[in-house]
């Protein structure tokens, strides 16, 4: 398990999980400090989107595998639930807003559910939520009208509407020109330092993630392959994280003329028949 300087507000223990008789999570440990920004990397594939789902409690998990501030999330009731979800903010990886609704909608429709605020109120916390993630004349847009990175942003302003204390964000950088990713990075970085908040980016984007994460966990066929702090992970000699830094392809099993006999045949060996 990875040291952290502050204390840990997720701990994540042996933590497996399924899809139907398929593991993809085996055996994951780490610690979430506070205040702090924690990377979830790897390739895709490797697990990444799965260990969300169940920090954010939307996959069930077996008792004794995720502790927040040291109550194992799996005994949490309806009550108990709602009220961890009140804390935490979820950036999907494509922003996930309604279309059908204005960007001003959109980030009001979790004040207004979860709050008795008066409309007068939560408009004027929808302007300070467009105003922080830089989207102040863009309110009565709808979804539809924004670029991808505007969109990005409006996700965001309605996952900081309840001012969480946590941040979980999946692939910020997603579908982004570089211009426009080192904007979220950067707004990332505010609200960490700003809000003393903390965040959970889940990205497969290298540059992006070295240059937010306080603590890195890098994840490769649903294990944690290494933990720490980018000096560290930078520092690796395991094979495989060398390879993923290093953004090298995995090399063919099979040689060339296996690979050109194996097209032509189906797979056959020649001259053996069924």
């Amino acid at each position: 398990m990875a040291e952290t300087e502050a204390g840990a507000i997720i701990q994540v223990k042996s933590l497996n999980s399924f899809y139907g008789q398929r593991r993809v999570l085996q055996d994951i440990s780490f610690e979430v400090p506070a205040g702090k920004v924690t990377v979830i990397m790897g390739v895709s594939g490797c697990g990444k989107s799965t260990l969300l789902r169940h920090l954010i409690g939307l996959k069930p998990t077996d008792p004794g595998q995720i502790f927040v501030e040291g109550r194992d999330l799996a005994g949490f009731d309806a009550r108990q639930m709602e009220a961890f979800r009140k804390r935490i903010g979820v950036l999907f990886q494509a922003g996930a807003l309604f279309n059908s609704m204005s960007v001003r909608d959109n980030i009001a429709v979790p004040l207004r559910v979860h709050t008795r605020l008066a409309e007068p109120t939560i408009s004027i916390m929808v302007r300070i939520k467009l105003h922080q993630v830089g989207l102040t004349r863009f309110g009565d847009y709808m979804p539809s009208q924004l670029s991808g990175g505007m969109r990005k942003r409006a996700g965001l302003a309605r996952a900081l509407a309840m001012d969480p204390e946590m941040l979980f964000v999946d692939e910020p950088s997603s579908g982004l020109d570089p211009i426009t990713a080192a904007g979220l990075d950067d707004l990332i970085l505010e609200l960490r330092e700003a809000m003393g908040m903390t965040l959970i980016v889940v990205t497969h984007e290298l540059e992006s993630a070295f240059r937010i994460a306080d603590q890195l966990i890098v994840l490769d066929q649903g294990r944690v392959l290494a933990a720490g702090m980018p000096e560290s992970i930078r520092e690796s000699r395991d094979e495989r994280v060398v390879q993923f830094l290093t953004r090298r392809a995995d090399e063919r099993t099979r040689d060339q003329e296996g690979y050109l006999s194996d097209l032509l045949t189906g797979g056959r060996k020649v001259g053996v028949h069924p």
